[in-house]
């Protein structure tokens, strides 16, 4: 790429493009819609039906609006029977707050799932045989058993399917758009924006975790959303203004509320926002200005306490402190230990779990932007610096982390926080990428993170497994391996490939579909 012409303005947009007219505005706004509802439909499309722990907390919200899990004792390894006979989870529980949202609104169609489910199971047939999953997933087959003979087969994939479609898979659209907002502001021609927009959502992890209801993802966009909020203008001088400050600050404190493991994006978007202001205004002037995300922060914090006492009655002690022994609570403090330098390792490159096998794309956030002129970055250097320390941060206490071993069993996810930082990072290299390299890299991207999606095994399993059974979608494989396996319409081979053209034709049909309103109003406009 030719040298690009310097800003006038430190850290302001660099002029790649120069999108300031009403028409150009106009179009983006459209294609953030674009982006946003077709990314809707695909995330959807390939929803899982795990049931994750932030759905039991959830569901006893919605049914008798109390933290007490007593009737899923045995349906997960984190609920336990407390001291005062009653059962809990034992991870915070904002998150279940969150989904039992959606769950509240859908609970009558559950309810009737339930109840054909329970009738069935009376008559003596259930419609379902057993669980012909993969040998080495045994306790997905007794989880199954133990569902199906409660009669909660139905109502627990609904519940799966209403927490990704109408939660995980709308946040994560709106993020894509929101990137692709960004990027546009930060001088990205409208093509290539999109372009890596796409990428940001189907070309990374969050693909793979957007699939299912889990706390990591929803842990991420309040860090992300928190730092966007924070992110100056042009005229970077100017102090952002006190709502969003307030705003970042609620976030920034859900995430601590989400997971304790959000402390570490807390203390370093605080950091940000206050040594970027002491840039331009005095350290005090800049503290002063700072009380207001501190303000931000107050309710969630408060929240994750109250929850804590209402289950445990203590405040100040986690779920972790009261659960009995798991694997790995020898180690350090209930699991917290030293940084292992194995676990450094593997949280990054361990076929089963690691970030860059999961997401080799984000290896480009890794490489430095020094080549490039400052004035002309898309991610500039005092947001660079920000990335640079949160990600070792979060690097260094995952490894302290013990639990984060255990990611054989779900697939990549302590390190999904990091994800839309190592992002922004690559960004400055993909725009400067010639338009074949750019093509070849975003297309092995996309197909690598759509086979972790699908099939949902390890990187090695899941390609094998991709050869040995053809396309796949995660919903489709578990109802193939929980009916009978002679069903004429379910053992078709072509049918995963014709739902995966469909949901295709969706995602376009929305996207031609809001571009000709778009077309329709600028002509009304002129």
């Amino acid at each position: 790429m030719q040298d690009l012409p310097k800003d006038q303005t430190s850290g302001g947009r660099p002029p790649l493009s120069v999108p300031d007219g009403p028409g150009d505005r106009r179009a983006s706004r459209v294609r953030s819609r674009q982006l946003f509802f077709a990314s809707w439909i695909l995330f959807t499309a390939h929803f899982a039906t795990n049931i994750e722990r932030e759905h039991y907390p959830a569901f006893a919200l919605v049914d008798h609006g109390t933290f007490r899990v007593d009737e899923y004792v045995g349906f997960h390894s984190d609920i336990f029977v407390h001291t005062d006979g009653h059962a809990y989870i034992g991870n915070n529980v904002a998150g279940a707050v969150i989904a039992a949202l959606p769950l509240a609104i859908f609970d009558p169609a559950l309810d009737r799932l339930e109840a054909h489910s329970r009738a069935r199971l009376a008559q003596g047939d259930s419609g379902f045989t057993e669980y012909r999953t993969y040998e080495h997933h045994p306790n997905r087959r007794a989880f199954f058993e133990r569902v199906r003979e409660r009669g909660l087969e139905l109502r627990l994939g609904g519940a799966a399917f209403v927490t990704t479609a109408f939660l995980m898979a709308p946040l994560s659209a709106l993020f894509v758009a929101l990137v692709f907002g960004l990027l546009r502001r930060r001088g990205v021609p409208m093509g290539r924006a999109t372009l890596l927009a796409l990428l940001f959502g189907f070309g990374t992890p969050i693909f793979f975790r957007t699939s299912a209801l889990n706390h990591n993802l929803l842990l991420t966009w309040a860090t992300f959303g928190s730092f966007l909020l924070l992110w100056p203008g042009p005229d970077r001088a100017a102090a952002v203004t006190a709502r969003r400050r307030l705003l970042a600050g609620g976030l920034a404190g859900l995430a601590l509320a989400l997971d304790y493991a959000g402390v570490v994006p807390l203390l370093a978007i605080y950091a940000y926002l206050v040594l970027e202001r002491a840039r331009h205004v005095s350290f005090g002037h800049s503290f002063r200005e700072s009380l207001a995300f501190v303000a931000g922060s107050v309710p969630p914090v408060l929240f994750l306490l109250f929850s804590q006492w209402a289950m445990f009655g203590n405040p100040f002690l986690p779920g972790q402190y009261w659960m009995p022994d798991v694997n790995f609570t020898d180690r350090g403090w209930r699991g917290f230990s030293w940084p292992a330098p194995d676990l450094f390792w593997d949280n990054l490159f361990e076929p089963e779990w690691g970030l860059l096998t999961f997401g080799p794309l984000l290896l480009l956030g890794f490489i430095p932007a020094r080549a490039y002129a400052r004035e002309t970055l898309v991610f500039p250097r005092a947001e660079r610096w920000l990335a640079f320390g949160f990600v070792l941060a979060f690097l260094v206490f995952c490894a302290a982390n013990q639990y984060s071993r255990m990611q054989w069993n779900t697939g990549f996810r302590y390190l999904l926080p990091i994800v839309p930082f190592l992002f922004l990072g690559a960004t400055d290299h993909l725009v400067r990428m010639p338009r074949w390299l750019l093509a070849s890299i975003a297309g092995l991207a996309f197909f690598h993170s759509w086979v972790i999606a699908a099939v949902r095994e390890s990187v090695p399993l899941s390609y094998q497994l991709l050869l040995e059974g053809g396309p796949q979608l995660p919903w489709l494989t578990v109802l193939r391996m929980t009916r009978p396996p002679d069903a004429p319409l379910l053992s078709h081979p072509l049918l995963p490939l014709g739902l995966l053209a469909l949901s295709l034709v969706a995602a376009w049909a929305a996207w031609r579909l809001l571009g000709r309103g778009a077309v329709a109003s600028a002509a009304e406009a002129a």
